[in-house]
């Protein structure tokens, strides 16, 4: 059922892209365009084309929120409501030349919680992403995310301006939401690409995660929560066979471990791709292929480890929509691979759909919807985690002042629906921005 709602959800988006298409520059046959994201390990921007600011800026500010939710630690039972403030100041940086482009932002501030507020402290937020062309045909790109949080606070606004390109959806380690408690995560890309001709390239590309939770922290439905780092390397092949047609093959190996050594999964595969440029700001990438993961017996946790597949053979697959127009952003993707447990004492097959809408509403208002799924299955047999999200967000601009309001809807079910815990989430934002040009 999940994937005929990930197709329907795509094809809703389409409709839109298709009645926009006649504003919209069209690529002629002969029109060589841009290679989608997801083929070069990026993560589309669903930012709308009439948004866009020069790529050379400079922009800060300070946003301050609220935010109350009817269930501030996610538990099945008794439920306990909260006020939590939070105070962010930011700055972001974008710059480019001929041979190099930079995209780098900051958040730093703190949480206050009025109920549990042994939850109070200071939380941050980086992005790094920078270009440089080694040669005319060779080119080196890394990015960085760091996050030091709290669950309950995932998925909201807290300024900030960022126009780099990101970590592509099969980079991403395991996203799901299992708490509304502390959490650190880093996760690093290097890659290097070569053209070898001009409609073929290729290159190798890493990426570490690292993923972090207090030594006591436990959940109502997840039980304890284990931390850990993975490491993915890939050597890939992209073609253009048309103005708008792609196609690729990329090799890949990962590692999953838990901390303190409790356990390993390595996995290896081969993805096949292909991405067609519908417009040139409209397209839609498919991937799948073999994956075969090995997991050794986890050590030292306090569950009994039940007898398991330790040589699994799965499919890797998975599709990434992606839209600009001038005045909406659309993103719709699903992904089905072995990923790293999130949180979970083992590796897991990782299902997810994603589905985000942006859109602007005359010169001061703008607003989006969201909603995700993931599946976590366990390869070291547990139940399987179920996580639910869905949100509206929304910010009304005067000048250099912002209003923002938001509403989200969490869920995670376990073991068969058995363990259910929901929460509802309501916040309030100003913020105070600017944003100078900068001289080339």
């Amino acid at each position: 059922m999940k994937y005929a709602l990930f197709m329907a959800l795509t094809i809703t988006f389409a409709v839109p892209v298709v009645s926009q298409t006649n504003s919209e520059p069209q690529a002629s046959d002969d029109t060589q365009t841009a290679a989608p994201a997801t083929l070069v390990g990026a993560r589309p921007s669903i930012r709308p084309l009439g948004e866009l600011v020069n790529p050379n800026f400079v922009a800060g500010g300070i946003a301050i929120s609220q935010l109350y939710t009817d269930n501030a630690e996610l538990s099945t039972t008794g439920p306990i409501s909260d006020l939590s403030y939070e105070i962010m100041p930011h700055l972001a940086i974008s710059s480019s030349a001929v041979r190099w482009s930079l995209n780098a932002d900051a958040l730093a501030g703190f949480m206050l919680n009025r109920t549990l507020d042994n939850r109070n402290q200071a939380q941050q937020s980086a992005g790094l992403d920078f270009s440089y062309r080694l040669s005319q045909f060779v080119t080196l790109r890394a990015s960085d995310q760091f996050t030091n949080s709290t669950g309950l606070w995932s998925g909201t606004s807290s300024g900030g301006t960022s126009t780099g390109a990101g970590i592509g959806s099969l980079q991403q380690p395991n996203n799901s939401q299992f708490t509304f408690g502390k959490f650190k995560t880093n996760v690093a890309l290097a890659e290097i690409s070569g053209q070898f001709s001009a409609d073929s390239y290729a290159g190798v590309r890493g990426t570490e995660s690292y993923l972090w939770f207090p030594s006591s922290a436990t959940d109502p439905v997840v039980g304890t929560l284990y931390g850990g780092n993975s490491y993915t390397a890939e050597a890939f092949y992209n073609r253009h066979f048309t103005a708008r047609n792609w196609g690729g093959i990329t090799l890949r190996a990962q590692r999953f471990d838990l901390s303190h050594a409790i356990g390993r999964t390595d996995a290896v595969g081969v993805l096949l791709m292909y991405a067609v440029n519908i417009t040139p700001s409209t397209s839609l990438s498919f991937f799948g292929g073999p994956e075969l993961s090995m997991t050794a017996t986890p050590n030292g946790i306090a569950l009994p480890v039940p007898a398991f597949q330790r040589r699994l053979w799965s499919p890797a697959a998975g599709a990434v929509f992606s839209w600009q127009g001038q005045r909406t952003g659309a993103l719709a993707s699903f992904t089905h691979q072995v990923s790293n447990g999130g949180g979970l004492y083992s590796a897991v097959t990782l299902t997810t759909a994603e589905v985000q809408l942006q859109r602007q509403v005359g010169r001061h208002l703008e607003f989006g919807p969201s909603l995700t799924f993931s599946q976590n299955d366990p390869i070291v047999t547990s139940p399987s985690i179920r996580t639910y999200s869905g949100q509206l967000q929304s910010s009304y601009r005067v000048g250099s002042c912002a209003f923002g309001a938001g509403y989200a809807r969490d869920q995670r079910d376990a073991a068969a629906g058995s363990l259910t815990a929901s929460a509802n989430r309501v916040w309030v934002s100003f913020s105070y921005d600017f944003i100078r040009t900068l001289g080339r």
